[in-house]
């Protein structure tokens, strides 16, 4: 039988005999061998080095034994061991443990798909094993249903541990190339990023993904077409190509296999604790420990391990101290919360169906990115948007749906009605009042939802003891709801106004003026009074509303008739919202108790207010990743040409009118960013002083790292590829830098601060002196290589910017 690079089968290899070929592939080939030494079955495998200098040959097969030494000592029952590595006639072999059966893909490909319990059973043993590489420092690079061995008893063991992938190419450029099966490689390492933990665990979704579904999760007719789509990051949930995935499963499928990695689990430990919540749920909610719920301390730590352990909450925490943190950035922060945003599909999405919903169509045609939302919402619109879409998104539909269902409309409820106060009595910050008034209630919202049985006990105690939910969630959990909300928001990096807004009023307001912050938590706390009133029985409604007003009427000049308008009202927006974004409230209890409050004494302004935040939180209660299956399964060409279009239309409206030219800058290289699918984007601006165009913002991972390290193009440099576009006015598109014609014309101060495979350049040209500069560059070739419309609408964009400047200038 012919075996890869051999003519023939050989019959010895050293000390081994050659029994049969296993299989062979691109890294080499596998025999049975007996290891005439110590009398065993051994799976004998070879590895290219490539086509390389003898002296380069060397080096590789120094580096192989090096890894091989650290490999072999990876002992454990769901990893094959490596024996021994040899060299025979100048070709390296790895001496691995024969294991009888099939691997993992053949079985897939046999049987189909797994139920969800054997595909989760099985992964938790394969956790096992790389939780134990992982603690020894070991990666795999390239874990796959193929690297799996099924032993005859059914028991998974991993194949080819972190060396053989390692060798193909010269050792001292390890980052540089891309090492792997492309249908499972994290995105942050195909666009540059070092191989981390955190590629294993994505592998590890996304071999999940394909046991339950009985596919990968991207499929395509070649390499490149699989890479650009891993690398964009954007796939279906199992539960749309499968009905044997629930809601529970597929969601901590997507946690696994998120684009970002700091929404994955943190290590393999946490992903098997999740695999085991799922297979035994009633396990996850035995009571830890007694001293576990004990003192305020103790349980904001026991709630933050539940919900780290949990599927929900590191892709929550990660993306809402995301977009706090973009609060600290007061330079270029509009793109730090872009970005941000950007990274989250589904937040992307609902955020631009907000500014597209009827509502806002006198700002001019649709609106196709965050940018363009910024500068029709403002910062603080999108921040405040962004926070309570995320933080409502992952607590929807799940088995405490009843109970929760009603948390999260009060939740809504209330930040509406806070909204519609603030607009009433003529103050600003309508907007930071819904959030504040929305975050008021976390504590509770989070209860319910991760320490349910608790929760019910508290709601127990309060009607037996008629004690109030303070007092009561004190004595049930060791610290209030309300501290329990404020610790969570410390932990999430909330702005200290919201988290001071937190804290519940408790004392009736004076008549003395009020401070921002000290008017902003009275808010907070009066709206989510008005809440409770609505929900109390409805005899009792009359004399809790009178309390209120009574508290609250001289501080904040309120009276009864004002807050029976106020409720009335924000529950004709809430179902309003809900209705366009197609979210059922119709079995809400506290709705229809707030639908019976008196009627609206001001109509018209139900006719002038925005629905800005009200109706994207509406939205957020919508199941789904936030696109169609069909936008995920478009082909890029058509898919980059319909963002392009829209981008250029998005433009054109606001061209029109009064504009931030800033704003429009981001707008094209977000339209840019995200129909093309660059690695990044970026605009260089002229310094006339220091002689350069400097990146000043842009799009992409480390964009904000490259603008710090003082990316600048030399206005009168020498004769590269930048000094060729700049002095000539000339568009280029390179897709490989290291072409040979190429490679003597790129920059080494360039090559030395970027990596990337190919660039692309567009000047930015005003009375024929350059101004600013478009840079562009991606790793994958065939994002380089546009259709003739796809560069008719990328030249449009730069032409729209050069129309932005002047009509500025």
């Amino acid at each position: 039988m012919a075996a890869a690079g051999l003519t023939t089968m050989p019959a010895r290899i050293g000390r081994f005999e050659i029994i049969r070929e296993l299989g062979h592939g691109g890294q080499g080939t596998v025999y049975l061998a007996h290891d005439t030494r110590l009398e065993r079955s051994v799976a004998l495998k070879s590895v290219r080095l490539g086509e390389t200098a003898i002296e380069a040959r060397a080096g590789q097969l120094k580096v192989l034994l090096d890894e091989a030494r650290i490999v072999s000592r990876l002992q454990h029952p769901n990893i094959v061991a490596l024996h021994d590595a040899i060299e025979e006639a100048g070709v390296p072999y790895l001496v691995f443990e024969y294991v009888e059966g099939q691997t993992l893909g053949q079985a897939l490909k046999e049987r189909g798909a797994f139920t969800p319990a054997q595909a989760v059973g099985l992964l938790l043993d394969i956790l096992k094993g790389v939780a134990d590489a992982h603690r020894q420092g070991v990666l795999h690079r390239d874990l796959k249903p193929a690297n799996v061995m099924l032993t005859v008893a059914g028991t998974p063991r991993i194949m080819d541990f972190g060396v053989a992938t390692r060798m193909r190419e010269h050792p001292q450029d390890e980052e540089r190339y891309l090492r792997g099966t492309p249908a499972y490689m994290a995105p942050e390492y195909i666009q540059g990023a070092p191989y981390t933990q955190a590629c294993d665990l994505f592998a590890l979704g996304m071999m999940l993904y394909a046991l339950v579904v009985g596919a990968p999760a991207v499929s395509g007719s070649d390499y490149a077409s699989v890479l650009q789509r891993m690398r964009v990051g954007i796939w279906q949930r199992p539960s749309e190509r499968t009905s044997a995935v629930d809601e529970r499963l597929d969601r901590l499928i997507m946690q696994a296999i998120a684009a970002e990695p700091a929404q994955r689990f943190a290590d393999a430990a946490a992903f098997g604790a999740a695999l085991e919540n799922y297979l035994d749920p009633a396990a996850a909610q035995k009571p830890e420990p007694e001293h576990a719920l004990h003192g305020k301390q103790g349980t904001l730590d026991f709630l933050l391990r539940r919900m780290r352990h949990g599927s929900d909450f590191p892709a929550l925490s990660s993306t809402i101290s995301s977009v706090n943190q973009a609060l600290s950035a007061e330079n270029e922060r509009a793109s730090v919360l872009c970005n941000t945003i950007l990274k989250d599909f589904a937040l992307t999405n609902k955020l631009l169906k907000l500014v597209n919903a009827a509502h806002y169509n006198h700002f001019g045609g649709h609106v196709s990115t965050v940018s363009r939302a910024v500068a029709i919402l403002g910062f603080d619109g999108v921040r405040n948007v962004a926070l309570s879409l995320v933080l409502l998104e992952h607590l929807q539909n799940k088995s405490q749906a009843t109970a929760l269902r009603e948390e999260v409309i009060a939740t809504y409820f209330s930040g509406v009605m806070a909204r519609q106060l603030v607009q009433r009595l003529g103050v600003h910050d309508a907007e930071y009042a819904f959030i504040c008034a929305m975050f008021h209630r976390l504590g509770k919202l989070l209860a319910v939802f991760y320490l349910h049985d608790e929760a019910q006990a508290v709601e127990r105690l309060c009607e037996a003891r008629d004690i109030d939910e303070a007092r009561a969630s004190t004595e049930v959990l060791g610290i209030s709801y309300e501290e329990l909300g404020i610790g969570v928001a410390r932990e999430w990096k909330f702005p200290d106004q919201i988290v001071d807004s937190m804290r519940h009023v408790t004392e009736p307001l004076r008549g003395r003026e009020l401070s921002a912050i000290d008017r902003m938590r009275a808010l907070s706390t009066l709206s989510n009074e008005l809440c409770e009133t609505v929900r109390a029985p409805e005899e009792e409604r009359p004399l809790l509303l009178s309390v209120v007003v009574q508290k609250f009427g001289r501080g904040l000049k309120i009276s009864e008739k004002l807050l029976q308008s106020v409720i009335a009202e924000s529950a004709t927006e809430v179902a309003h919202g809900a209705a366009l974004l197609g979210m059922s409230v119709g079995t809400s209890r506290l709705l229809a108790a707030a639908r019976n409050a008196e009627a609206p004494l001001m109509p018209e302004v139900a006719q002038t207010n925005g629905d800005t935040l009200e109706t994207v939180v509406a939205g957020s209660l919508l199941s789904g990743s936030g696109g169609s299956a069909a936008e995920g399964a478009a082909p890029p060409a058509e898919m980059r040409r319909s963002a392009l279009s829209a981008g250029v239309q998005d433009i054109t409206n606001t061209l029109v009118g009064d504009f931030e030219l800033n704003d429009v800058l981001r707008i094209i290289l977000e339209t840019m960013y995200r129909a093309i699918g660059f690695k990044r984007v970026l605009l260089l601006v002229r310094d006339a002083r220091a002689g350069v165009l400097r990146a000043r913002f842009g799009f992409g991972g480390d964009v904000n790292d490259i603008v710090k390290k003082g990316f600048a193009v030399p206005l009168n440099g020498a004769r590269d590829i930048f000094y060729a576009a700049i002095s000539q006015g000339a568009d280029l598109c390179i897709d490989d830098l290291d072409a040979e014609k190429i490679r003597p014309h790129v920059p080494q101060w360039y090559r030395e601060l970027i990596t990337a495979h190919g660039m692309v350049l567009f000047p930015v040209l005003v009375n024929h002196r350059p101004v600013a500069l478009i840079y562009a560059d991606a790793d994958v070739p065939e994002v380089l290589r546009f259709q003739s419309e796809e560069l008719n609408l990328l030249k449009t964009l730069r032409n729209q910017a050069v129309l932005a400047i002047k009509q500025k200038s």
